[in-house]
């Protein structure tokens, strides 16, 4: 009886136990979570409409209009020239009255509380008012070069207090645009390059500055794309600079310096930074190639090297700016090799590639897996090129370099990698072949003068046993594609024999490739199947 009740309520417990479970699983079916397709549809839902008149009259109409209006301006000034109305003294007056006025309009525009037509306004003013001075010194003579052009600075010094004062990237881009192209808006019989440089480099950090400052991207762009495109320009249009080599390449180093500073101080726009001081390294190695002397440029790179190891040995741990100072430490080291000991620029490309697969793999930096593999295919381009005639010579060194250079690549880009299999199977085919192409010039370096016959049983004997090693080596290091590669080694060495050499070669020899490469085949197929 006693053992009849203790069942008893051991039943009612578990009958209260699957109840609380069944409230439990009934209460959690009742929750329904939000899928991802359900929440992205709400956050669409929250956006806000898009407001069609602030669109429309706020932020089309007045830059494509202010435009149309610049024009219409010139036009008109055009009109009455040809009919003699205005003179010229008439038409310049009245050019900075329509630039002054445009500005009043401006100002009072923005106090309205209409931001965007008062910015407009404003932008379209410096635009008009270096326009007016242009035409006053180059086509009315009224005034001679200096004047015009600290009426220019004025000019854009003003659009740089509005960009900063309003808060307009549009004045901004405006005032950098134009202001670039000031020297070019002077008459000169012989251009002043010291003017030049100190003007263009003192224009691009003060916009630099702004766009930094306020973090306007696209004004920061500009300003950099800009400064290259008035340098060109000059060179063009100024013939031989020998003789102020430093002057004109100042704004060069200038933006490098700026681009430097503001990396290193700024809290913002770190990725446009570092993306935009690499390209600026790659423009500056050009622009030293083209002024300087071989001695002069390694001088100048070495700077250059030691400022970036400098700034690479403080900031070790951030992980936007020690990749470029890295990449940028590494070219000037390339190309400091290539100016001073350019037999071994091919080694320093190959270590190049391997230090940005580093770079890439530490910090997980895009740019770095792309500049690696620019850098590997100009190595495979020249060394594809570039043929063994000697046991020592540079043609061996770089030939070896390469293959262990591209071993390593395939081994470290397949580590902790959730590709490995894949890389794997294209890394050990792709080197085995240049492997191979290896082998053949040792074999013809091996011949020598004796003749061809020598050369390919050399060949065929040296692709045998690397096929044989392959097979070995795929135990020992748990390479499974090795087995396969050494196969496919052995049935191209038994193609190469049939359709090449096999016309060409002696009976005996004839005889005894299909001897060791029969035998070499059966123990393989024996060894694999026992296994």
């Amino acid at each position: 009886m006693e053992e009849n009740k203790m069942m008893e309520k051991r039943l009612e417990q578990l009958e209260e136990r699957v109840r609380l479970l069944e409230e439990g699983l009934q209460l959690s079916s009742s929750i329904v979570y939000p899928d991802k397709q359900q929440q992205q549809y709400v956050t669409q839902a929250e956006k806000k409409p898009v407001e069609w008149d602030i669109l429309i009259f706020q932020k089309i109409l007045p830059p494509l209009f202010i435009v149309v209006f610049i024009i219409g301006v010139l036009w008109g000034f055009k009109a009455v020239s040809d009919y003699g109305i205005l003179t010229a003294p008439v038409k310049v007056m009245l050019g900075y009255v329509v630039g002054l006025v445009l500005i009043g309009l401006g100002v009072w525009q923005i106090k309205q509380s209409r931001k965007s037509l008062g910015q407009m306004l404003l932008g379209g003013a410096i635009p008009v008012l270096m326009l007016t001075t242009f035409a006053m010194h180059q086509l009315y003579a009224m005034t001679g070069p200096t004047t015009s052009f600290l009426l220019n600075i004025l000019w854009i010094m003003l659009g740089l207090f509005f960009t900063y004062r309003y808060k307009s990237q549009g004045i901004g881009i405006v005032s950098t645009v134009g202001g670039v192209f000031v020297p070019f808006l002077i008459k000169s019989t012989s251009p002043n390059i010291a003017v030049f440089s100190f003007y263009e480099a003192i224009l691009f950090t003060l916009f630099l500055w702004i766009a930094l400052r306020l973090g306007y991207k696209l004004l920061f762009y500009v300003s950099v794309v800009f400064l290259q495109i008035a340098l060109i320009t000059f060179t063009l249009f100024s013939g031989n600079l020998e003789e102020h080599k430093l002057l004109y390449i100042l704004p060069v180093f200038v933006q490098q310096g700026a681009l430097l500073i503001g990396i290193l101080l700024s809290k913002q726009m770190l990725r446009d930074l570092a993306y935009t001081l690499f390209s600026v390294m790659l423009v500056s190695l050009i622009w030293i190639e083209l002024i300087f002397t071989t001695n002069e440029a390694s001088i100048i790179i070495v700077i250059i090297g030691l400022i970036y190891g400098a700034c690479l040995y403080k900031y070790q741990k951030d992980v936007i700016r020690t990749p470029i100072f890295i990449a940028n430490a590494s070219l000037a080291l390339l190309y400091l090799v290539q100016l001073q000991l350019e037999d071994l620029f091919f080694e320093g490309l190959i270590g190049l590639s391997l230090v940005y697969l580093y770079v890439y793999k530490k910090f997980n930096n895009t740019l770095h897996i792309i500049l690696a593999t620019i850098a590997y295919f100009f190595a495979l381009m020249y060394i594809s090129n570039y043929s063994i005639d000697d046991w020592l010579s540079w043609g061996m060194l770089h030939w070896i370099v390469f293959l262990v250079g591209t071993s390593f690549l395939v081994y470290y880009i397949s580590l902790n990698n959730k590709q490995s299999v894949v890389v794997r199977n294209i890394g050990v085919p792709y080197f085995a072949a240049l492997f191979l192409y290896f082998l053949y010039m040792i074999g013809s370096l091996v011949a020598g003068d004796v003749g061809s016959n020598l050369e390919r049983v050399f060949t065929s004997a040296l692709w045998i046993i690397t096929a044989v090693l392959f097979m070995l080596l795929s135990g020992r290091l748990s390479l499974q594609q090795g087995k396969y590669v050494g196969v496919g080694i052995l049935f191209f060495t038994l193609a190469k024999i049939i359709l090449f050499d096999i016309s060409f070669v002696t009976v005996p020899i004839k005889a005894l490739l299909f001897i060791v490469l029969g035998i070499v085949g059966l123990l393989v197929s024996r060894v694999y199947y026992k296994k």
